[in-house]
């Protein structure tokens, strides 16, 4: 896992939604932003025009944004971060709905070495279900 800058959680969720969007649909336009993001088009402009000056992304007015070597990386790193810890969630029994709350309010806070070893956790209870099986037994008493 590759240790980057901490960014501003906002930052973050930004160039995680331009990511998506851009693998989903081919690229990503500011009223696709505005909707997932589910803020208005003038913030999204500032903010994308903020990204651009930081070099995260090129941004071409009425022809969409891509992502940068630097702003891909981020957004990768996010969406790492977001699938280990809510898979460990999950896998210790938290509710679908609160897991995902939670994973989006853990994956702007928490440590790269904390995220690793979360990691490390994850593929060993994968590999042992019965160590699995005795920890959800444990914690659901």
């Amino acid at each position: 896992m590759t240790q980057l800058k901490k960014e501003t959680s906002r930052l973050e969720d930004y160039l995680e939604a331009i990511y998506r969007l851009s693998h989903d649909k081919g690229y990503a336009s500011t009223v696709d932003l505005s909707d997932m993001l589910q803020v208005k088009p003038p913030t999204v402009s500032t903010m994308v025009g903020n990204l651009a000056k930081k070099g995260y992304l090129v941004h071409e007015p009425y022809r969409g944004m891509k992502l940068t070597e630097k702003g891909e990386r981020v957004a990768k790193s996010v969406i790492s971060r977001h699938g280990i810890i809510s898979e460990f969630l999950s896998l210790i029994g938290v509710e679908e709905v609160t897991a995902h709350q939670d994973t989006e309010g853990i994956e702007h806070y928490i440590q790269p070495i904390t995220v690793h070893k979360i990691a490390k956790l994850v593929e060993f209870l994968r590999k042992n279900p019965k160590q699995m099986k005795a920890i959800r037994d444990f914690i659901e008493k």
